[in-house]
């Protein structure tokens, strides 16, 4: 192989078995471009694969393999260079069928004049350049395509939950303002603490809920919330119970899951009598974890299961006297975004009440 360089870009293979026609190419070609010269076809294919090449000449006819076979081998590695016959024989059919198959841009008959070859190589490298950068702006569209997409579908997201907020907001204002209306006449005391707990509640559910879910140990985040809860508990005379199924793990945020807990056990030792009883127990369903708190207590009505999950809809006298009606409100906000589900049971007045949580078991 000989080879010879020169400060322009096009590097340009030539094929031929003729090392006079090598020679004569050499010096037609040297000063305009890089050119590398083989006799042998699969040396020169050999080099294509391991070269940036611009450009492939080749003769038709040599001993070890015709041009144009040769070159539709480096078109289908190589789809985006340029191929050229040089033929000094009539077998043409064979040409033509490789230009109509793609493999190659064009063919000339030699011997050929030097302008004649320069202005075919030249069109084939803009040819080759014009191929490119149709390439890169294709796969440019393409991903502002998908980009495009995907910002359209989290744009759409957003609005969509941006749209069902405002409407809980509008669906929850007048019964916000009835709510606060009925707190108006309290102490002073108490409408300081409303402000907090108001301040609070908002501050937690007035946006989207970041969650950060993980593996929970179930029954060690129900221990956490026992201790919490035990001196009230105790101070009632109730009696709490747990009992939970193996060890089960589930997928949730630890410290919004013992808020939420926080918030339904609160609850149960609120609204059941001295001398009552809280039971906790759980158990695997279907991939996920239920877990059921029931109390002894007052027991719900059963049209008014759904509303104490809904912020400012109890009314005063459903409410504990000593609250403001958040914590279900609070905990229905937290284990949704948790990707859970809660709600309520009761068969009615006097007859204790079971809230249930359920949450995706751990892989």
């Amino acid at each position: 192989m000989e080879q010879i360089e020169t400060k322009k870009k096009a590097s340009i293979v030539v094929v031929d078995d003729e090392q006079s026609i090598l020679k004569e190419l050499r010096i037609l070609l040297g000063r305009l471009y890089k050119v590398h010269v083989f006799t042998n076809p699969e040396e020169a294919e050999k080099f294509v694969d391991e070269n940036d090449v611009d450009m492939v000449i080749s003769d038709e006819m040599m001993p070890e393999m015709r041009g144009s076979v040769l070159l539709g081998r480096i078109h289908r590695k190589h789809p985006d260079i340029c191929n050229i016959v040089l033929s000094g024989q009539a077998e043409k059919d064979d040409i033509v069928k490789a230009v109509n198959d793609g493999h190659i841009f064009s063919f000339l008959y030699k011997p050929t004049e030097r302008q004649q070859l320069i202005n075919v190589i030249e069109k084939g490298l803009e040819n080759r350049r014009m191929k490119r950068i149709l390439a890169e702006q294709n796969i440019q569209l393409k991903e502002y395509s998908e980009n495009l997409e995907k910002m359209v579908e989290e744009k759409t997201a957003e609005l969509a939950k941006a749209y069902d907020r405002l409407n809980l907001v509008d669906a929850n204002k007048v019964y916000f303002l009835i709510y606060l209306a009925q707190e108006m006449d309290s102490s002073l005391d108490r409408i300081k603490k409303l402000v907090e707990v108001l301040l609070d509640y908002f501050a937690f559910t007035g946006s989207e809920i970041q969650v950060n879910n993980q593996a929970v140990v179930l029954g060690e985040a129900v221990d956490q919330v026992l201790d919490e809860i035990q001196g009230p508990a105790a101070r009632k005379g109730l009696k709490v119970e747990k009992a939970i199924e193996g060890n089960p793990v589930v997928t949730a945020d630890p410290a919004k899951l013992a808020k939420a807990l926080r918030s339904v056990l609160d609850n149960a030792v609120i609204f059941t009598p001295e001398g009552g009883r809280v039971t906790i127990t759980g158990q695997p369903v279907n991939g996920r974890v239920r877990l059921r708190i029931t109390d002894t207590g007052k027991g719900i009505e059963p049209w008014k299961l759904r509303k104490i999950f809904k912020p400012f809809v109890l009314e005063r006298g459903d409410r504990n006297p000593d609250g403001f009606g958040l914590n279900l409100p609070m905990a229905h906000a937290v284990v949704k975004a948790m990707g859970g589900k809660i709600w309520a049971e009761s068969d009615g007045p006097g007859k204790g009440t079971t809230i249930s949580l359920e949450l995706p078991a751990a892989p």
